[in-house]
């Protein structure tokens, strides 16, 4: 790097600030407001870890990407009975809307302080059965937080578990990942955009959209996962993210991964909540990666591209 605090060239106005940066197989971490091990919400980079998840199992024979969802579904109206897939939900080409149709339930407004919460199993039942695609299966990527948040919950259906145990035993325990899960404890105070105090979201049964909890350390040992000299279960199932599925305009579509075409391909995804925002990339090719985790909901991913560009090639 060129800088031994990347962060105070660009404009980046959070409270707390985490940078992590892995290049040559070193790691540093740089921290502004915060101490540098501080838990943050990852919002949708949570995405990355529900398509590890999706990949891991099926290597293991328990789902298949060609499954259909209402395979691991306890409902399902009749177009997820076999024209959507977990592979579409996994490469958002599902046709869901971006929030499913209980975000307006029993005559309350959507709470946009914490959208998901109130999806609890009977609510989630009653989602499932009332919303209806946008469009055709498998025509369009289009973007579906209410998609990736179903998968989630068909994985844990189909190991018979929760999410926040799935993510624990098929990540978090082999990766030593000791601070990442839906209720890691010591949550730094999230900010809106304004900079007014934040509540912690709760996705409640579709925390695989978004529900996880990090730090900049955990994320940079979880993105390692792509580096060339990753070996084991976890890193063939992070290679099946990583195989171009889909597209979205010039980028490339993994499982989760959005994949930056050019002479260096990363594999990059961003996220937001209530009072976070988070990015992380990770070039297979050198295993280089970075992590930016702000605790105001304005967006990092300018700021992480730019530490991205300036990382060394292999």
């Amino acid at each position: 790097m060129t800088s031994t605090r990347p962060f105070d060239r660009f404009r980046a106005p959070h409270p707390g600030l985490v940078v992590g940066v892995r290049t040559a197989g070193a790691s540093e971490i740089w921290n502004r407001g915060v101490a540098p091990d501080a838990v943050f919400e990852i919002g949708s980079i949570t995405k990355t870890f529900t398509a590890t998840l999706l990949a891991s199992l099926a290597r293991d024979g328990v789902v298949g990407l060609d499954d259909p969802v209402a395979k691991h579904l306890p409902v399902a109206p009749p177009v997820l009975r076999s024209e959507i897939t977990l592979e579409d939900l996994a490469t958002h080409r599902s046709g869901l809307p971006r929030l499913p149709a209980g975000t307006l339930i029993d005559g309350y407004t959507r709470n946009r302080r914490d959208p998901y919460a109130r999806f609890d199993e009977p609510r989630l039942r009653r989602a499932i059965a009332e919303t209806k695609p946008k469009r055709a299966p498998k025509t369009k990527f289009a973007y579906s937080n209410y998609g990736y948040g179903l998968l989630g919950y068909a994985l844990a259906r189909a190991a018979g578990t929760t999410y926040a145990a799935l993510v624990r035993e098929r990540i978090a325990a082999p990766l030593q990942l000791e601070r990442t899960a839906p209720d890691t404890r010591g949550l730094v105070q999230g900010h809106g955009f304004f900079g007014r105090p934040a509540a912690p979201w709760n996705l409640a049964l579709l925390a695989g959209a978004g529900g996880l909890r990090s730090t900049a350390a955990d994320m940079l040992a979880y993105l390692a996962l792509h580096a060339p000299d990753a070996t084991g279960p976890l890193a063939g199932a992070a290679r099946d993210t990583r195989v171009k599925r889909a597209t979205m305009g010039k980028l490339g579509v993994g499982l989760a991964w959005l994949i930056l075409p050019g002479g260096r391909e990363w594999l990059l995804h961003d996220g937001g909540t209530g009072g976070f925002r988070s990015f992380a990339a990770v070039e297979p090719a050198s295993g280089n990666a970075v992590v930016v985790l702000g605790n105001r909901a304005r967006s990092v991913t300018r700021l992480g591209m730019r530490i991205m560009n300036e990382t060394p090639p292999r």
